[in-house]
């Protein structure tokens, strides 16, 4: 986050709907602004323990209109960002699924906007800045950009040679947006017919400019093959470098992972895992046709489902390649865990001069499908193995799930693990113990989206919102075409849900809880915190 500069006041101020006042302890040295033209890292100040807050005159009650409370509401918009904004696909480099922030029921009755984004591949959402600009890619090669509420920012156009967008977003610390394309195509020429496959990785700053784009590297397969990949990149980052890193896979059989700099520069790429070539291989996934292009995007690459002839649900959907998870280690550089999607699950250190280094391997016997990893404390990471839930590097697992376990799960405040099943079914672990289990209303591969007070469960047939202390249904949104993609949680607590109906994409939003006040000021604070700190501004449960 950009440093608030000392000129910077913001001790106090006074709103009215449209403009804010910006004041020092003297009236005559306030200077009215537009809201619009404060940088949202300049709206904030910090607290001495560190963490972001706003104190606001108690006339701020008095003023508290519809237009007053969304001033507030974008005032609040960098607090604790670190925790609360999505910024990638699983909702933070961990890929845990939560956000440190309240939220309100999602229910029509207070749906407060909606955009038509296109087509997006199954298994892929939306992300947020810590500004809550929300990013989408759609398999048309748009990457599309909206306000809070949903309404249009911005929309940029890759070039056709560069295929569709199948997978998140990811936002850098400085907010430029990566995002990864794949196109396969038949070259014909010199009379020979040759297979080829490309992915790009794209660089977007907040405000819709395309820095640029590179090719994937190439591998030992023929020069035309360039990897193709659903997964979406997530960033590393440790001592003040980034590195964006997506798990890709080349010619159906090597699955690799590459790290880029953010100047989109090869630092790392290694081999994770070669698939036997006698192994029985799928390269390719479903297709959409596209006009002029057929463009075909990676879905499924590893092994067929079990058994081969079984048909699964949304089997049209395929089964989205794992991305990474990174577990910001306290003690040196992250540790970056990889599900190769047909029998290991495998953890790395990576150095921007040297690369990667493996330093944990667990394979099994039999090949298996995987969900993305999610990476818990003390160098574990939990992954949806078919219908077993395994926790790498502890030795353990549960084995008695009724349906694949295609999303990653999700984990809760408390550290309770929320975990979707194909078929349409929720789990709750807690520790190694299953402790609640309910059945969806229709079929799901969307990892469910926690915040300090809500759980939010996309399926089929509806949009369901559990209370997170007791997992009990609060807000049922009925619809169709869902459980392909995962809602999200804004920084402030806006929810967006997604469905499908034949080649479009609807994004619904949610408003955040409204906050709560309470005389002589107002506090930041999630049903996540313990103790109230008095005069700033109060997100309450």
């Amino acid at each position: 986050m950009n440093a608030i500069p000392r000129s910077f006041n913001a001790r106090n101020f006074f709103f009215s709907p449209t403009k804010l006042r910006s004041c020092s302890r003297s009236e005559e040295a306030c200077e009215r602004i537009s809201l619009s033209s404060v940088p949202h890292a300049h709206r904030a100040a910090y607290r001495p323990d560190g963490r972001l807050a706003v104190r606001f005159s108690i006339y701020v009650k008095a003023l508290m209109t519809r237009s007053a409370f969304l001033a507030i509401s974008l005032l609040l918009l960098s607090i604790s960002t670190s925790h609360a904004a999505w910024t990638s696909a699983h909702g933070n480099a961990d890929n845990t699924g939560f956000a440190r922030v309240n939220t309100a029921p999602a229910a029509f009755a207070n749906q407060i906007g909606f955009a038509n984004v296109g087509q997006i591949a199954p298994g892929a959402n939306p992300v947020t800045a810590p500004d809550g600009t929300v990013y989408v890619g759609n398999v048309k090669g748009e990457l599309i950009a909206l306000h809070p509420d949903g309404s249009p920012f911005w929309k940029r156009q890759l070039n056709e040679e560069h295929g569709p967008i199948v997978a998140s977003p990811v936002v850098g610390s400085d907010g430029s947006v990566y995002v990864v394309s794949s196109y396969k195509f038949r070259d014909h020429r010199g009379g020979v017919v040759r297979y080829c496959e490309s992915s790009y990785l794209h660089k977007f700053n907040s405000t819709g400019a395309w820095l640029g784009w590179t090719l994937f590297p190439a591998s030992s397969w023929p020069d035309c093959t360039r990897g193709l990949t659903s997964a979406p990149p997530n960033i590393w980052r440790h001592n003040g470098v980034e590195a964006v890193m997506i798990p890709v896979v080349y010619a159906g059989v090597d699955v690799r992972l590459v790290a880029f700099s953010t100047g989109l520069v090869v630092l790392g790429d290694v081999l994770v895992t070669r698939v036997p070539v006698n192994n029985d291989i799928t390269g390719e996934a479903p297709s959409f046709d596209l006009g002029p292009l057929r463009c075909y995007y990676l879905i499924f690459c590893g092994i067929p489902f079990h058994p081969p002839t079984s048909v699964p649900p949304f089997a049209e959907a395929g089964w989205p390649t794992p991305g990474v998870a990174i577990w910001e280690y306290p003690q040196g550089s992250p540790y970056i865990w990889v599900a190769d999607n047909w029998k290991s699950t495998v953890a790395y250190k990576f150095d921007p001069a040297s690369g990667f280094s493996e330093i944990y391997r667990f394979t099994d016997k039999q090949d298996r499908l995987s969900s993305p990893p999610v990476a818990l404390n003390n160098i574990v990471a939990v992954v949806g193995a078919e219908t077993r839930l395994k926790f790498e590097r502890q030795g353990f697992e549960i084995d008695w799930f009724d349906g694949l376990i295609t999303a990653a799960p999700t984990r809760m405040a408390d550290g309770r693990l929320a975990i979707i099943e194909r078929s349409g079914g929720m789990t709750v672990v807690n520790g190694t113990a299953v402790v609640n289990q309910q059945p969806l209303n229709g079929q799901s591969i969307a990892s469910a989206a926690a915040s300090c007070t809500h759980l939010f469960v996309s399926s089929t047939n509806e949009l369901v919102t559990f209370d997170a202390t007791n997992m009990m249904p609060v807000a049922r949104v009925a619809w169709t075409g869902g459980g392909r993609h995962a809602p999200i949680i804004g920084p402030l607590g806006h929810v967006y849900a997604m469905t499908e109906s034949g080649r479009q994409s609807g994004l619904f939003v949610f408003p955040p809880k409204q906050p709560k006040f309470r005389t002589g000021g107002l506090t930041a604070r999630t049903a996540c915190d313990q103790g109230t700190v008095g005069g700033t501004l109060l997100l309450k449960r």
